[in-house]
């Protein structure tokens, strides 16, 4: 039991452990870095050419912010030598900011009885924040029989100035010998640069001495963080570096705020105006926005100009403040900020609001409705605040068309401390305009100069008449084609408005309704409709709504027109061809001027009309097919004009006469078109199988053939459409049925 114990309390140890270093690792602690360069110098040891140059960088890290001192020790080799003087440019102190980087100079000096070959071990020291840190660099003292050495202007001591984004002006760098007569090419270069800076020279390397000068430019960036760069210029010939040591002045483009006066005191009512200067430092250009914070309850605040660009001698800007009455007395600071150019700074000022003469204006009640052809009343109040007692002047704005207005009394005078009244009446015209507004009740008194306003909320009652019109794309269609109707409600009610359109087959005695659309944005609205052959009168109409009158359009006529003999146009090219014209009128003045011929074409066409357009294309494009297509019509027409004269005989009773047209058209398309498909399919069927026409197929299709005699005569007595329709379909084709299979039976007793 005591180790599970144990074994328990050191897993959480590991835990906890684990847990609280994780934790610790996550946050980072505040520090600093520095680093020097280069890394290696050369001096002589001659008076002029003894001092090398090093530049060193102490960076912020974590949010680290403390003052760090530098100092510096060294070892020599041989040892015995020494350095005297050295110093860090421009003080062995500096003040480091967070996230900031400071470049500093190191500049050292060895005596000019400075053993040759002498190499030192420099360490930089950097204390600061209870940190320390370190740098390194080498010097070595050497006197070859030719040397070089350079210089560089402005040199530390009077930094150049960049405005950030901007190139240096030009250094000028100029090489002269040291020793002997040197000879070589000599390779300038920068090796601590700051944030976004890159160097550029007129010539490098500089070929001395066919060459003695050579020009070094900065280019900054807007990222180049603002301070004063200690930066060491290095010329290198194979493994010998001399350094020499420049400054740099970056400056950010920025602005300065200011505000005067600084205080302003006025009373409830009443504006004060601050002026605004903005002041551009090292060229900064960029448009500043405007704004003021801590402004008291109710008061509000523009400038003029906003936003504002400063100038190197200052761009200026109206800050206006206005308090209205109901501002509360007292003081205020108020935050006046500039931001843009990715700088903001601000200014303070103080404005002081005491109590003044001035008036309230308030109306009752807040909202009335006036019905046409009738007035309506409210009750304005002015109150004096203070020892107010002037005029105060009365008028109104906002009003619908058609509606007037009076006060009484105006203008108003209110006792000092005290309250006056004037009733404000509206009229509303039996043609003002029907609608909710908001109406301004402006309350001025030119002594002082105030005014002030209320609104309230007005509504004219009743109904606005309206008119709506309807149109049709088209006044004749053929069945299937499709029409668009079309129209709008005058004035316009708005969208989702619904719109009723209607038809009547009687010449308007009775109407059906087509659908129910709803009017767009504009009061409009269309419909695509396909209607069935017929004689028709179209309107649209609409009940209205609470703030508008319904409508009804007049009325629109269309004929729709039985539709074309598809397959038979095809196939002779055109509807004005003589087998058309015949088909045509057989089928429309013949066959569908009877009941049981109009019940039948209902079915007819529903079955034709699924197939043949796709039928008709086809035959239309084959020249061949055409030809062919004429050949099988042939005995149709014959057939149809045998029926044409069955029906002529018997036009005494156009019922009977179309019954008996239909028949001899059905038996004889049976007979032509059937039998010979059926005697084929049986005489095949023969060589697989024994097979004989039952006789019994006929007694069948006989007894079926009677029954739809009897079921047209029941239609006919009772006019009973649907009826009509299934039992002439059912005719038409059990005659088919019969005259085919009768001729095939014999046909076959013939051929066997």
């Amino acid at each position: 039991m005591k180790t599970r114990t144990y074994s328990a309390l050191v897993l959480a140890l590991i835990l906890i452990s684990g847990v609280l270093s994780s934790a610790s690792r996550s946050v980072q602690a505040q520090d600093f870095f520095v680093s020097m360069l280069p890394s290696l110098v050369h001096v002589r040891s001659t008076a002029g050419y003894n001092t090398a140059y090093y530049s060193l960088s102490i960076s912020s890290h974590a949010g680290f912010s403390a003052s760090v001192s530098f100092s510096l020790t060294y070892s020599a080799s041989p040892t015995g030598q020494t350095i005297s003087p050295f110093t860090f440019h421009p003080s062995s102190t500096v003040s480091l900011s967070s996230g900031q980087t400071v470049y500093v100079g190191l500049i050292v000096t060895v005596p000019t009885i400075t053993t040759n070959n002498t190499e030192y071990s420099l360490t930089v020291r950097a204390t600061g924040g209870e940190k320390t840190r370190y740098a390194y660099a080498t010097l070595i003292c050497k006197n070859p029989t030719n040397d070089y050495w350079f210089a560089i202007t402005p040199s530390y001591t009077t930094p150049s100035t960049v405005v950030a984004g901007q190139p240096t002006s030009a250094y000028t760098v100029t090489v002269n010998p040291s020793a002997g007569s040197y000879s070589g090419s000599i390779t300038l270069s920068v090796p601590m640069l700051g944030v976004g800076m890159t160097s550029a020279y007129s010539a490098n390397p500089i070929s001395y001495p066919s060459m003695t000068i050579s020009t070094l430019t900065l280019q900054t960036t807007s990222a180049t963080p603002n301070g004063t760069y200690y930066l060491v210029l290095s010329g290198s010939v194979g493994t010998v570096t001399h350094t020499t040591l420049f400054g740099l002045v970056v400056q950010t483009p920025d602005f300065t705020i200011t505000a005067s006066p600084s205080s302003r005191t006025i009373k409830q009512g009443e504006t004060a105006d601050y002026t605004v200067t903005l002041t551009s430092v090292s060229g900064f250009s960029s448009s500043v926005d405007l704004s003021v914070s801590g402004l008291p309850s109710g008061a509000t605040s523009s400038f003029d100009p906003d936003p504002l660009t400063p100038t190197a001698s200052g761009a200026q800007s109206i800050l206006t403040v206005t308090a209205p009455l109901t501002t509360p007395t007292g003081t205020s600071i108020l935050t006046i900020s500039g931001t843009g150019g990715g700088k903001t700074h601000a200014k303070n000022v103080t404005l002081i609001i005491q109590t003044g003469a001035n008036f309230t204006s308030t109306v009752t009640p807040n909202s009335q409705t006036v019905n046409r052809g009738s007035s309506q009343t409210f009750t304005v109040t002015i109150t004096s605040i203070g020892e107010f007692n002037k005029a105060v002047y009365l008028s109104l704005s906002g009003h619908q068309t058609g509606v007037t207005y009076d006060f009484n009394p105006n203008p108003v005078i209110p006792s000092a401390g005290a309250s006056s009244t004037s009733t404000l009446t509206v009229y509303a015209s039996s043609t003002a305009s029907l609608e909710t507004r908001t109406l301004t009740i402006t309350a001025s008194a030119p002594d002082p100069g105030i005014t002030q306003t209320s609104t309230v909320s007005l509504t004219v009652a009743g109904k606005t008449d309206t008119t709506i019109s309807c149109s049709l794309s088209a006044t004749t269609i053929k069945q299937g084609q499709n029409l668009t109707i079309t129209g709008s409600i005058t004035p316009n009610p708005g969208a989702n408005n619904d719109v009723i359109l209607e038809y009547s087959t009687d010449g308007g005695s009775t109407w059906g309704t087509i659908t129910t659309v709803k009017t767009d944005s504009g009061g409009s609205f269309s419909y695509l409709w396909s209607p069935s052959q017929g004689n028709y009168k179209a309107r649209s109409r609409w009940d209205g709504s609470a703030t508008y009158n319904g409508a009804t359009s007049s009325q629109q006529s269309l004929t729709v027109q039985p539709p074309g003999c598809i397959i038979a146009t095809a196939t002779y090219g055109s509807e004005l061809s003589p087998e058309v014209q015949f088909l045509r009128r057989f089928r429309d003045g013949t066959v569908m001027s009877t009941f049981a011929g109009n019940g039948f074409m209902k079915v007819f066409n529903a079955w034709y009309y699924s197939f043949s357009p796709y039928v008709a294309d086809f035959i239309s494009k084959q020249p061949l097919i055409k030809e062919a297509m004429k050949i099988l019509l042939y005995p149709l027409i014959g057939i149809l004009r045998l029926s044409a004269s069955t029906y002529s005989a018997l036009s005494f009773n156009p019922e009977l006469a179309i019954l008996a047209a239909g028949l001899v058209a059905s038996g004889l398309i049976g007979i032509i078109y059937l039998s010979p498909l059926s005697v084929i399919t049986l005489l095949c069927m023969k060589q697989h199988r024994k097979f004989r026409l039952n006789p019994s197929y006929l007694k069948n299709v006989t007894a079926i053939w009677t029954a739809s005699i009897a079921l047209i005569c029941l239609a006919e007595v009772t006019a009973t459409q649907p009826l009509m329709m299934a039992a002439t379909a059912i005719l038409v084709l059990s005659t088919l049925t019969l005259t085919a299979l009768a001729t095939t039976e014999r046909i076959i007793q013939k051929l066997t």
